[in-house]
């Protein structure tokens, strides 16, 4: 490692009181990597791994990632694509001939949300140890959810992702976790990061995760940018005020391919700076990932486009490209700023299904700070 020069060792600082801040105002525990082109991946963390024993974070503890698995699963689609073993263009009927509309939907689709797929993730019932097969996911979405046309608007889909899984797994004749692991962890040297619902994992190495869910707003039915809750949490935790420990309350297996991913920031710094640099895919398989961008909004994130596994947010004014996560008790970003070459990943073990809360969206006010301190000063 080279010497640590004043500059780099008050920025650090900088980021350590920033960090503190976060965590003081209620974020229990937050953990931070980044680099800037191959330079060594910088770590820094702050506050509670476990509130009940008095645990503070560290580098090494693995944090729910959410929606940022969504980004391994179509590097290792891409990856079956580039093998020859699928075409993008091809409809899933193929692989779904029972699936409705599926002759009109592309493998493409099923991962730039785009398939006209109905959608689970809001009702589905939190019931922490079920254990859910793909396709009870799949069946879900179509018993609650419309579908429309696909190839029209963008809008945010898990249910193609769970397909896009389903398939990678009916192509490659192996579990998803396992392909995602021989294609996209191991040639990445990538030994923090897991897929739980398809494999064993370090469960001793998990930071404990934190929900926030006060009574519901006057107006919440206007919908979850009025103040709507996203998640089904009746039965599992009350209504208050307290950060209630929700490390278990969503089962692995009901998010799999669009949510399963346990991973250290340091691996996702990893993983986004192979993925941007050319050493994961080919030229002509991440651009199918990060090219081809519609416009798109989701409420409570940075979100501007949308590509496969990959979107265009604005943080610290400037555009980057990743993608973000929540679960239940955890709120995790990952991106790229192709200017400066900065790769950076940032996770917390707090969150909330108000997604307008602090609990839920706290993290990217402190991710534009954060960035304007690594490449500011």
């Amino acid at each position: 490692m080279d010497e640590m020069t004043v500059s780099d060792s008050a920025r650090l600082a900088d980021l350590s009181r920033l960090l503190g801040g976060y965590t003081n105002e209620g974020a229990v525990g937050v953990s931070l990597a980044f680099s800037q082109g191959d330079s060594e991946i910088v770590a820094v963390t702050s506050g509670m791994s476990d509130r009940a024993r008095g645990m503070p974070v560290s580098p090494t503890q693995l944090f729910k990632i959410g929606s940022c698995t969504k980004t391994f699963t179509v590097a290792a689609l891409m990856r079956l694509a580039e093998s020859g073993a699928v075409d993008l263009s091809a409809p899933i009927s193929h692989w779904f001939p029972d699936l409705p509309g599926a002759s009109a939907i592309s493998v493409r689709q099923l991962v730039n949300h785009r398939g006209g797929l109905p959608e689970f993730e809001y009702d589905i019932p939190m019931t922490p140890d079920r254990i859910w097969t793909p396709a009870e996911l799949v069946d879900l979405a179509f018993q609650v959810g419309g579908q429309a046309a696909p190839g029209g608007p963008a809008v945010y889909n898990n249910t193609g992702y769970v397909l896009a899984g389903m398939l990678i797994e009916a192509v490659s004749g192996q579990s998803l976790g396992a392909y995602v692991r021989q294609q996209v962890l191991e040639p990445l040297g990538l030994e923090n990061t897991w897929s739980p619902s398809t494999e064993s994992f370090p469960a001793e190495r998990m930071v404990r995760g934190y929900y926030h869910r006060p009574p519901p707003a006057a107006d919440a039915g206007a919908g979850i940018a009025a103040g709507a809750e996203m998640w089904r949490m009746d039965g599992v935790l009350p209504y208050s005020d307290a950060l209630q420990d929700s490390s278990d309350s969503f089962p692995f297996t009901a998010a799999y391919a669009c949510g399963d991913m346990v991973s250290t920031p340091g691996d996702m710094v990893a993983f986004m700076r192979a993925l941007f640099g050319g050493r994961l895919l080919t030229d002509q398989m991440f651009r199918e990932m990060n090219e081809g961008r519609v416009a798109v909004s989701f409420p409570g994130t940075r979100m501007r486009e949308t590509g496969a596994g990959l979107f265009q947010s604005s943080y610290a004014d400037r555009l980057v490209y990743g993608h973000q996560g929540s679960i239940p008790g955890y709120v995790t970003v990952m991106q790229h700023e192709p200017i400066s070459g900065l790769t950076i990943a940032m996770t917390s073990n707090v969150g909330s299904g108000y997604r307008m809360s602090f609990y839920a969206s706290g993290l990217h006010q402190v991710l534009d700070r954060v960035i304007g301190i690594i490449l500011d000063g």
